[in-house]
């Protein structure tokens, strides 16, 4: 199953075809394997974005810990920086998973994974006395959504994500967060 993923991942990077026969051929395994584990393309690609997402999560909540020691702007930005380090690694594939993301029927597993990732910002604003509760969660949903289209677009721009536009986006969601 990593093969198959890791295979998805590479063609994705490259621009390639994803078809299941692509996937299955780069994966060295039979189009019978594939279907083994997964339903079809859209089943490998929503496999390997939950993977993906997961480790993102993973990667903010573990800056958690800091952010919440900090300074309300230092909180954001390293919150913000946990989430650029998360795409640094493969920027082409998670650029690429954004393009799809978008036209495929995300699964209970893929939302789970944003949930906890809104819950561990809205765990910060609530620790920054910022908003709590339902106030928080929602606030938090937005950070995430609008951080995440900030951070494209800043990558979009540049191919990376320079500490004048790390300021940048830092400086917008305070904004929003001070706008509630």
């Amino acid at each position: 199953m990593d093969a198959i993923l890791e295979a998805t991942a590479l063609l994705l990077e490259e621009g390639k075809s994803c078809s299941t026969n692509a996937i299955a051929e780069r994966a060295g395994v039979g189009i019978a394997t594939l279907y083994q584990y997964f339903d079809g393309r859209d089943g490998v690609i929503a496999a390997l974005s939950r993977q993906v997402r997961a480790r993102l999560a993973h990667t903010v909540t573990s800056a958690l810990e800091t952010a919440c020691d900090q300074s309300l702007r230092e909180g954001v930005r390293s919150l913000v920086l946990a989430a650029v380090q998360a795409d640094t690694e493969r920027p082409l594939l998670a650029a690429r998973l954004d393009e799809i993301e978008a036209k495929l029927p995300l699964e209970t597993n893929h939302r789970q994974i944003m949930i906890e990732l809104c819950s561990a910002v809205a765990a910060f604003l609530e620790r920054q006395n910022v908003a709590y509760g339902v106030k928080a969660e929602a606030l938090a949903a937005d950070l995430c959504t609008i951080a995440g289209a900030l951070i494209d677009a800043a990558r979009e721009r540049s191919g990376t994500i320079e500490v004048d536009q790390l300021a940048r986006i830092t400086g917008q969601l305070l904004a929003i967060i001070h706008a509630e």
